[in-house]
């Protein structure tokens, strides 16, 4: 067999090996980005378990009861607690949206999460964002669909994005901070684990075709086939990186960064950490969007004629705290909305009152301005309120519904996203304002 040959038979190999150790935590995974798509069948549990058909559906209440009692009744072991299986098929329904941004979390990711929103952050002490920007490993067109004798696997693989870890802010001070965590800076890897992204699978397939092709030799090959392998075998899925990073006030991490197209290994221990709350220092404000902000803003702004207020490391504020606080700085009047890509009505964004008689205001936004900041000033902005100073927002304008359950865990669930402008335009979910 010539080297040519062999190098295929063995990329079908590495190929083959990387979705089976992959599909097993993708599974995983799934449970959290809803990357299974389940089929209704039949009229009942036994025959949507049974049936081969595609044409029958179940209504939903009903499907939820009869397998709840399925479940109770043939079980190997007793079935008691109906909250449990109630928060167990929330997450299930969550994760089906298969949005990064509508995440079902456990207690302890709830409240950890909970606490980062009033400015009380924990593990490194940043904030990250799941950034989906590369295919699945055997995707090399838009849109490519799996061949229908795929393995679920490798349907999986071949048919979803890969998020990569993002860090969206850095806590002044915190542990992050110290290790010079930037902004934009996405997790390669954690205490030797190779965080799970395509580029690795990407970059060995082009290798393999230059390969065939005579241009590269076999021994570059086989070096990227066995670093395919070897990373394979210590991998972590990006949420479970998430939550080694954002979680945990004690222990440190060792991890390696893609930094500006290179890349950067830190050793961070862990630690409490905080944002600064609000701040005012003369004209200069620093804005974070919880429930006393709008209040202290009024008295910050009082008989100022120009005020600076800086929205950068803002990525977890409250929406309606954001909405008093644009009440108290620009006048009354409708401020575009929030829209769906369903072909319902969007809502109007309206300040009521408003400020009949604003300062001159600027506002410093970066990429670690995202959510309600992002919304903040595009909003104030729009209409010539207040002119935006520094670079790019992070193109984060999701509004989000959060949603305690009863044993304590939770879930973010995307409801709309805010457009500055209604009307004809056509809603663009991706890019920040500038």
């Amino acid at each position: 067999m010539s080297y040519t040959k062999k190098s295929i038979v063995s990329a079908t190999g590495v190929i083959s090996a990387i979705v089976v150790v992959i599909g097993g935590m993708m599974a995983r995974q799934e449970a959290d980005l809803g990357l299974v798509h389940p089929t209704t069948s039949g009229t009942s549990i036994d025959r949507l378990l049974a049936s081969r058909s595609d044409d029958v559906n179940v209504p939903a209440g009903d499907y939820f009861y009869e397998l709840s009692q399925k479940l109770k009744k043939e079980y190997v072991e007793a079935v008691s607690d109906d909250q449990k299986l109630a928060v167990g098929a929330i997450r299930g329904m969550v994760s089906s949206l298969q949005d990064p941004q509508s995440l079902f979390m456990d207690k302890a990711q709830f409240q950890a999460f909970l606490n980062a929103r009033e400015g009380k952050f924990e593990g490194i002490g940043a904030d990250f964002d799941l950034v989906i920007g590369t295919k699945g490993i055997q995707a090399e067109a838009a849109g490519e669909a799996p061949p229908s004798d795929a393995t679920a696997e490798e349907a999986l693989v071949m048919i979803r994005d890969i998020p990569r870890l993002q860090v969206v802010s850095v806590v002044p001070g915190g542990p992050a901070d110290k290790a010079k965590v930037q902004v934009g800076d996405t997790v390669y890897s954690i205490d030797g684990h190779w965080v799970v992204n395509s580029d690795l699978i990407k970059k060995f397939r082009a290798a393999q075709k230059s390969f065939i092709a005579k241009k590269t030799p076999l021994s570059e090959l086989n070096i990227l086939r066995n670093e395919i392998r070897s990373k394979a075998e210590h991998a972590l899925m990006p949420l479970k990186a998430k939550d080694l990073l954002f979680m945990g006030k004690s222990g440190a991490v060792t991890v390696v960064w893609d930094h500006a197209g290179g890349q950067r290994t830190t050793k961070i221990v862990k630690a409490a950490s905080a944002m600064p709350g609000f701040e005012a220092n003369g004209s200069r404000i620093l804005l974070p969007f919880t429930p006393a902000s709008a209040g202290l803003l009024k008295q910050a702004i009082a008989r100022k004629s120009a005020v600076t207020i800086d929205l950068r490391n803002n990525t977890l504020g409250d929406l309606s705290s954001m909405r008093q606080c644009l009440e108290v700085l620009v006048p009354k009047g409708q401020y575009g909305g929030f829209t769906t890509f369903r072909h319902d009505s969007p809502t109007p964004l309206v300040v009521h009152n408003g400020n009949s008689s604003p300062p001159k205001i600027t506002l410093i936004t970066d990429k670690s301005t995202r959510g309600v900041a992002e919304m903040f000033a595009m909003a104030a902005s729009s209409k010539g309120y207040a002119t935006l100073s520094g670079s790019e927002t992070g193109g984060d304008r999701d509004n989000r519904a959060i949603v305690k359950l009863p044993d304590g865990s939770g879930y973010t669930l995307v409801t709309s996203v805010y457009r500055p402008i209604l009307g004809g335009q056509k809603l663009v979910k991706k890019g920040g304002a500038k």
